[in-house]
């Protein structure tokens, strides 16, 4: 589980978030919701420890994350960012054994590059493992930049262990808004990966934009509002419309399809 309590961020004199507290569930697809300047991505980038709360604490599974050294996080918590730029004509395959440094000091090992193939097999990407990354499409280089975080934070625990064992804490996934500028095939490609996840145990994290998305996708959503947490709840049809119409300023409805349904907006 990652915990945020009452974390505060303000930045010039002007205050991002306040007061918020959120968890995400240990082994769920947490969605993170709301409009632009809401402060999800500061909200997220505070969750990973890529920034630091002006005020409030954050924990991964009960302990503080100010007590991991660098590389310790960096091996149980990886960030998926919107896309990802590499001027160097690397090989696809070498950019996924970035997401491995953390795990070898100078020479990766056999397990090593084993967990590259397997990654990039599993976002299915193993003809282009050869091919240079800057010649890859926009939605190859993100599958590409997938099996990076995912070979970051591989495990090989039994479905269902979300942790690895003496009281170390389970993997994390973030993704910030990983499927902007995808089209339909990638975006579901992308998401159903990170959702299969959830089998061994990983946690996973995402700003999603698309409403409809969220609801096919998500265990369990927080809604924030002006930096503030509106709602967190694990029913998405929970959402209450007079809410969702004040914050996103838009007339929504609610259809109902037998399933978890799905909303229609309008100005």
């Amino acid at each position: 589980m990652v915990e945020l309590r009452n974390v505060s961020y303000a930045v010039g004199g002007m205050r991002i978030l306040n007061d918020a507290s959120a968890c995400f569930r240990s082994a769920r697809f947490n969605v993170i919701l709301g409009p632009n300047g809401a402060g999800k991505s500061t909200l997220l980038r505070i969750a990973t420890g890529l920034l630091h709360p002006t005020s409030g604490s954050v924990l991964y599974d009960d302990r503080p994350i100010d007590s991991f050294d660098t590389m310790e996080l960096a091996r149980v918590r990886a960030v998926l960012s919107q896309h990802v730029e590499l001027a160097f004509p690397m090989r696809a395959a070498d950019v996924v054994m970035m997401g491995r440094y953390p795990h070898y000091d100078r020479v990766a090992t056999v397990h090593d590059r084993d967990v590259v193939a397997r990654a990039i097999e599993l976002v299915g990407m193993t003809d282009k493992r050869d091919q240079s990354y800057p010649t890859l499409s926009g939605g190859e280089q993100q599958k590409i930049q997938l099996a990076r975080v995912l070979a970051q934070i591989w495990s090989d625990d039994a479905p269902g262990d979300a942790t690895r064992g003496g009281g170390r804490p389970g993997r994390f996934l973030f993704l910030d808004e990983p499927t902007t500028s995808l089209d339909v095939h990638y975006q579901i490609h992308l998401l159903d990966v990170a959702r299969s996840l959830l089998d061994s145990g990983c946690t996973v994290i995402a700003i999603l934009h698309d409403f409809n998305v969220a609801l096919e996708y998500g265990d369990h959503f927080v809604l924030l509002d002006r930096g503030s947490v509106a709602l967190e709840t694990d029913d998405a049809a929970s959402l209450p419309q007079e809410e969702l119409e004040r914050i996103f300023r838009v007339r929504a409805r609610r259809i109902d399809d037998g399933g978890r349904g799905f909303w229609r907006f309008s100005l």
